[in-house]
């Protein structure tokens, strides 16, 4: 049964995502170009260094423009993800190099990495409940086909990596809760953090929630001090030596405490609106609501570059979804008589979550980024929670197919959305 939901879910995600990945114009998905241009300068044989002049904002507002009043872009002005670490752009120079640099086919490849994201999103969650795979089977297709998440992943960016290795984490985390902390289990886990490391720095949580988990794994066994300090000390080491590659050349570059670059990244964005900006301008109450209803609305779909917001229809459909899918999960979880295990299992979703919310905040201190997709590193959370909330709303005899219903259902809706909203509004309308 594994297999064939893995198969399934898999087929959807990769038809409905190589659409997506095909149709959409060239550089209508958020930081597209600037992603591109990493690239482009790993195969001419620089490692990027992020400079004044590599962010541009009215070349991005152009990106925004109706499709008609769009001019050409020159790539050259949009290089502000020069910071970031080189993992992801270093696997697809290749596919840049054989291609040509090719948009499409690097797309492509950004949709087969999420595609790994969406196998270990159904393992941890098979992890925590190995007799309700029908479970992990709708989680998995809400994953893959939420419309802004399938939308991201069939882009060119490098969060389908940053998430294929924190979902991963969150796997071998679920993993050794059950299992035991063995050295095996920990290195492992230890190696998928560090590559994390090099990935992006959404995929740093791997961190706190791995350690989270060597803890879990001892708490509900009654296992003494000594070992857990053991084991931490293990998974700490190993990935803060894959880390450190790339922290020790950013302060050789960029100089002083900045071991990520983001210092150099915010001292080049002039112009990118600041939370400070928007607070003396909306006050503390339109700033909140301007961010509750962007986020929410971006975290289900407003395409393009924030651009193309869907109607006030779609909206309230996917809110009452998410009420009843909350409402629902907390009747489960009052039901429900967990293992030890499960129940730090469940912690430990929760954990994630709970630091996710905690990054979102943190990047809006300074700069306005209200958007849905710095929440998805919790989205195998959030599905895993709406997966079990929906389960215990159907009849036994359908939940086994509940996930069978859930997948159509989304998919019918990312086809919908692509050929009737997105594809309209992106495509140069004749005159």
């Amino acid at each position: 049964m594994r297999r064939l939901h893995l198969i399934v879910i898999l087929a959807a995600y990769f038809a409905l995502g190589g659409l997506f990945a095909t149709q959409i114009p060239a550089w209508q998905a958020p930081d597209e170009p600037a992603h591109y241009n990493y690239i482009r300068q790993l195969v001419a044989g620089q490692l990027p260094v992020i400079a004044p002049g590599d962010y541009n904002q009215k070349e991005i507002e152009t990106q925004i423009a109706p499709p008609n009043a769009r001019p050409a872009i020159p790539l050259d002005a949009l290089q502000y993800e020069d910071h970031q670490p080189p993992l992801f752009y270093a696997l697809a120079a290749p596919v840049f190099a054989l291609t040509g640099g090719w948009l499409t086919a690097l797309r492509l490849f950004s949709l087969f990495i999420g595609g790994f994201g969406v196998i270990f999103a159904y393992l941890a969650i098979a992890e925590i409940f190995p007799d309700q795979l029908w479970v992990a089977a709708l989680a998995a297709a809400l994953y893959a086909l939420l419309p802004q998440h399938l939308h991201m992943l069939s882009s060119l960016n490098n969060d389908s990596l940053s998430e294929a290795l924190l979902t991963c984490a969150l796997w071998q985390s679920a993993r050794l809760i059950r299992a035991g902390a063995d050295a095996r289990r920990v290195t492992a886990l230890a190696l998928t953090t560090g590559l994390g490391f090099l990935t992006k720095t959404t995929a740093y949580l791997a961190f706190p929630v791995g350690a989270f988990a060597i803890f879990a794994a001892y708490a509900h066994t009654g296992a003494d001090l000594p070992k857990v300090a053991k084991s931490l000390a293990r998974f700490a080491v190993i990935a803060g030596a894959i880390g450190a590659i790339w922290w020790l050349r950013n302060l050789a570059v960029y100089g002083g405490t900045d071991v990520m670059g983001l210092q150099a990244h915010n001292a080049i964005v002039v112009g990118q609106p600041t939370t400070q900006e928007w607070l003396a301008q909306f006050g503390a109450a339109g700033l909140l609501s301007r961010l509750a209803q962007t986020t929410f609305q971006s975290f289900w779909g407003q395409f393009g570059w924030m651009s193309i917001v869907l109607d006030k229809k779609f909206y309230i459909g996917f809110l009452v979804f998410t009420a009843l899918s909350a409402a629902l999960f907390i009747v489960w979880r009052v039901r429900a008589k967990l293992s030890p295990a499960q129940t730090w299992q469940l912690r430990m979703m929760g954990f994630l979550t709970a630091l996710t919310f905690a990054a979102f905040a943190w990047y809006n201190l300074q700069f306005i980024q209200h958007q849905g997709r710095y929440l998805f590193p919790a989205l195998t959370a959030f599905a895993l929670a709406a997966s079990l909330g929906w389960h215990t709303l159907a009849p036994k005899s359908l939940r086994r197919w509940l996930w069978l219903v859930g997948l159509l259902a989304f998919a019918a809706l990312d086809a919908y959305l692509l050929l009737r909203v997105i594809l309209p509004a992106m495509l140069p309308r004749s005159l």
